[in-house]
C-alpha cells in the first residue's frame, strides 16, 4: 500500500513540474519583451570622433558638409557661428567657438526609445541612467565630457538627439 502511495505523489509531482514548466514557456513567448540587452546596437554618429573638433576633422570623418546657415547666441557668445548638415540632412553640427558643439541627429524613426538604443547610436557605451526621463524626452546632463545629451521621441521611437558639446 505504501508503494502505491509513492507512485501516487510521484505522479502529482510530475504533473505540477509539467504545469509550471508550460507557464514558464507561455510567459517567456507570449508575455516578456523580446528585446535582447548584449544585442549589438548601430551607430550612427561617433560622437567622440564629432564633438568639440573642428570643421576640417569633422569632414574628415563625416565627409564634406553643406553650410546651411548661420546661427546667433548671446549666451553662448556666437555671433554667427555656421550651421552645417552632413549625410543628406541627417547630422547638423552648429560651430561655436570654431569646434563643434551643438550636433543633432535627425532621421532615427527605425529606433526604439531605450536607453541603450539612444547612447548606442552615439557610439557611448557606458549605460547611465538619464537624469530627466519624462514621456517623449530623456536628458543626461553631463554625461561624461559633454554637457547635455537629450533625445526626443514620436511615437515610442526615436525622433531626432540633440548633443551640447560644451555650452549649456
Amino acid at each position: 500500500m505504501e508503494q502505491t502511495s509513492v507512485r501516487r505523489k510521484w505522479a502529482n509531482w510530475k504533473f505540477i513540474s509539467f504545469v509550471v514548466i508550460l507557464i514558464a514557456i507561455f510567459v517567456k513567448f507570449y508575455v516578456l519583451d523580446e528585446h535582447d540587452e548584449n544585442a549589438a546596437v548601430t551607430v550612427e554618429l561617433d560622437l567622440p570622433q564629432v564633438a568639440l573638433r573642428s570643421q576640417q576633422e569633422v569632414a574628415a570623418v563625416l565627409g564634406k558638409g553643406k553650410l546651411e546657415s548661420y546661427y546667433r547666441d548671446e549666451k553662448a557668445g556666437c555671433e554667427r557661428c555656421p550651421r552645417a548638415s552632413y549625410r543628406d540632412g541627417k547630422i547638423e553640427i552648429i560651430y561655436i567657438n570654431e569646434i563643434a558643439d551643438q550636433i543633432r541627429l535627425n532621421k532615427l524613426s527605425d529606433y526604439a526609445f531605450e536607453n541603450r538604443i539612444i547612447l548606442g547610436l552615439l557610439n557611448l557605451s557606458e549605460n547611465i541612467a538619464p537624469n530627466v526621463d519624462e514621456e517623449g524626452v530623456k536628458t543626461w546632463d553631463n554625461y561624461q565630457k559633454y554637457t547635455q545629451i537629450s533625445a526626443f521621441s514620436k511615437d515610442g521611437h526615436v525622433d531626432y538627439i540633440l548633443i551640447k558639446s560644451k555650452t549649456e
